[in-house]
């Protein structure tokens, strides 16, 4: 089990891992390993599977999707759509299966196998037998079930089997299979949601290296994903310590960054300093479609404005868009490069109390409620911009 965890993240290594561990229950083969919501998506999806009999066909996409997943397979195409079509029907074990499933309950498992003895050589008389099994070199059998209480799309249906005939899988195999069905469900829906991840952000890195403006990916536990060359650029210049610290992870960041990592989990948006004149803007996954990107990612996704450079043309895109007069992009601007309402009262000589009123037009015509909801969606709306636009 140890070496099946160990391969959850790797597409070679984990079918390796899994035929070995068939071999270790006294199994020549690995059946059929699905992820489902229930026995009957998986009877209902068959057809489908000998259609596309490939694992990775099914891995790209992770079990909230709604649709099972094939994490494992060693009889062939043919069989398989033999069997969905024309012989489950009139397999016992399958019956037997489905009883010990339901039987199991929530969170349990259930693992049955063919008879052995007198009721051995009766079912070898029968017609499932002798036009299925036996054609497709298909010996003794073990299935397993279990109920994933966690995940309504990780229900396990397991099978191994021998490529002879014998007296079947010993009572101590049985146990073993139906001890670590648990572990072995845990393994299997890790191995689908990671190497669906994989396959969404592969996309979404390619989009982020096309992008001027620094960005980074994290996934929901805070782990970095994929940062941008733009993003890694900046990393490594002098007075870009908190950037460099970010890209190892939210948890170690401070306490600010934490607080805007899990405003950006609950699709809020939010901005932060970093030291160097960088600004932090959250971006909403969904907003990556308008970037080109056609399915989204579990994650966060955090854009990097350069104030000295990024500032000016954010607040000529907002300006058009919103209308604003000289005086309200004068304030957007300064407020984008860092300053407070009262250094932009000073330095224009006002008071303060008109200042106030040209934040009050501001978040009026943007349709915010605080300066930091305006800077995050004046970064977001330079970046979402097309590019013709941003150089009017």
């Amino acid at each position: 089990m140890t070496d099946l965890l160990g391969a959850v993240a790797d597409e070679e290594r984990w079918d390796q891992a899994l035929h070995r561990y068939a071999v270790s229950l006294g199994a020549d083969q690995v059946g059929w390993f699905v992820l489902g919501s229930g026995p009957e998506q998986l009877a209902q999806w068959g057809p489908r599977f000998a259609q596309h009999p490939d694992p990775r066909y099914w891995l790209r996409s992770p079990s909230a999707d709604g649709a099972p997943a094939l994490v494992g397979r060693g009889v062939t195409a043919e069989a398989t759509l033999r069997y969905a079509e024309h012989y489950r029907a009139q397999d016992p074990l399958w019956d037997a299966a489905m009883a010990g499933y339901a039987l199991a309950g929530p969170g349990g498992s259930a693992v049955v196998t063919d008879a052995s003895g007198p009721a051995a050589q009766r079912f070898r008389a029968t017609a499932f037998y002798n036009d299925f099994l036996r054609p497709h070199d298909i010996g003794t059998r073990m299935f397993g079930g279990g109920q994933n209480t966690r995940h309504p799309g990780g229900h396990l249906f397991a099978s191994v089997y021998r490529l002879r005939d014998d007296e079947g899988f010993t009572a101590d195999q049985v146990r073993r299979f139906h001890a670590e069905f648990g572990a072995l469900q845990h393994a299997a829906f890790l191995h689908r949601e990671m190497l669906a991840l994989r396959t969404r952000t592969q996309g979404l890195e390619a989009l982020m290296e096309r992008l001027s403006m620094g960005m980074l990916f994290l996934d929901t536990g805070g782990r970095l994903l994929h940062a941008n060359a733009r993003a890694r650029l900046l990393a490594s210049l002098p007075g870009h310590g908190g950037l460099r610290k970010l890209l190892a992870g939210v948890p170690r960041a401070d306490a600010a960054l934490g607080a805007l990592f899990a405003q950006s989990l609950a699709g809020e948006s939010g901005c932060a300093e970093l030291p160097g004149g960088l600004l932090l803007v959250s971006l909403a996954v969904g907003d990556l479609a308008a970037l080109g990107l056609g399915h989204g990612a579990p994650g966060v996704a955090w854009v990097l404005m350069e104030r000295a450079l990024d500032a000016a043309a954010a607040a000529a895109l907002a300006r058009q868009a919103w209308r604003l007069s000289p005086a309200e992009t004068a304030l957007l601007l300064a407020l984008l490069r860092g300053q407070t309402p009262q250094d932009f009262a000073d330095a224009r000589g006002v008071r303060i109390r008109t200042v106030r009123a040209q934040m009050s037009a501001l978040l009026l015509k943007t349709g915010t409620q605080r300066q930091q909801d305006l800077v995050a969606l004046v970064a977001r709306l330079m970046l979402l911009a097309p590019g013709d636009f941003q150089k009017e």
